[in-house]
């Protein structure tokens, strides 16, 4: 079965967890983009997808959340948007045939990193250019869907659901971080993102990272309450960051997780997984309670 099928006709699904945050436990120099590391330390970013599988994921987001071409020119990589799209699928590919799982592999798009007009200089073609020019890299190396992730403005998200339908056929998933008020930081309306990302052609709309679990239950529950028949993807981080030396410890065990994980399956939401802070424990937790 495709993906599209499959989310249309079974659920929940296992996201994986965190992938930034993970590679810097192995070794990722903070400020260093993640996306590099695709070429020049596969090894690490191949065992991450593997190692999510034996958690027990169904789907593996590839290491690619900021490999656009707007976000990759802060690090000289502006060039190298297919190369490294194209490698992390690859990788995430592998990852998934070591773990002997049958893994589905999403392709991840994380926001430009730049303001759009009217709030800064990003014109919304730029980016909608810019989102293209990525998803076309992922549709063409294999990924099975492709995500949006972290929006904070709804403007950026409806250009990455339109760059995406202009490249492939693909399923397309969107989230958007909200904080505690259940809100954007840009004060974007769960509800309204939610109509307006359907109605651009978006499969499967909701929430990640942000100000931890309870504004992504916040949100969920707002969203299943006025659209009892959407399909709905949940992927929290594990709370707060909080620093401790050198290093950020974040709060959230993977028992939190799993009794997250529970609510998420009790709303009948279809794609449930963690954000940033979040491990293969986390998951291997989440994985107990969707699938016991």
């Amino acid at each position: 079965m495709t993906l599209r099928e499959v989310v249309l006709s079974k659920g929940p699904l296992l996201a994986d967890g965190a992938t930034g945050t993970m590679l810097q436990k192995m070794g990722l120099p903070p400020g260093h983009p993640p996306e590099k590391w695709n070429l020049d330390n596969p090894d690490p970013v191949r065992h991450l997808a593997c190692t999510y599988g034996q958690a027990g994921s169904d789907l593996v987001f590839t290491n690619t959340f900021g490999a656009n071409r707007i976000r990759l020119a802060r690090f000289g990589l502006a060039r190298q948007v297919g190369e490294l799209n194209r490698q992390a699928v690859r990788l995430a590919q592998e990852g998934a045939t070591a773990s002997g799982k049958t893994l589905f592999i999403v392709g991840s798009v994380g926001p430009t990193g730049e303001l759009l007009e009217p709030y800064g200089d990003l014109e919304p073609k730029e980016a909608q250019d810019a989102f293209a020019e990525q998803c076309e890299a992922l549709a063409s190396s294999g990924v099975d869907g492709i995500v949006g992730e972290t929006f904070t403005d709804l403007q950026e998200a409806v250009a990455f659901v339109r760059a995406a339908r202009e490249v492939t056929s693909l399923p397309i998933f969107v989230s958007l971080s909200f904080e505690k008020t259940g809100r954007t930081v840009l004060g974007v309306d769960p509800i309204v993102a939610l109509q307006q990302l359907t109605d651009e052609g978006a499969l499967v709309v909701g929430a990640n990272c942000g100000d931890g679990i309870e504004p992504v239950s916040l949100v969920i529950r707002q969203m299943r309450n006025r659209f009892p028949d959407a399909l709905l993807l949940a992927k929290p981080n594990a709370g707060i960051p909080i620093v401790r030396g050198t290093e950020l410890f974040y709060p959230a065990t993977p028992d939190d997780l799993a009794q997250f994980a529970s609510e998420m399956k009790s709303l009948a939401v279809t794609i449930i997984g963690g954000c940033c802070g979040t491990t293969p424990d986390h998951i291997a937790a989440m994985s107990q309670i969707l699938k016991p």
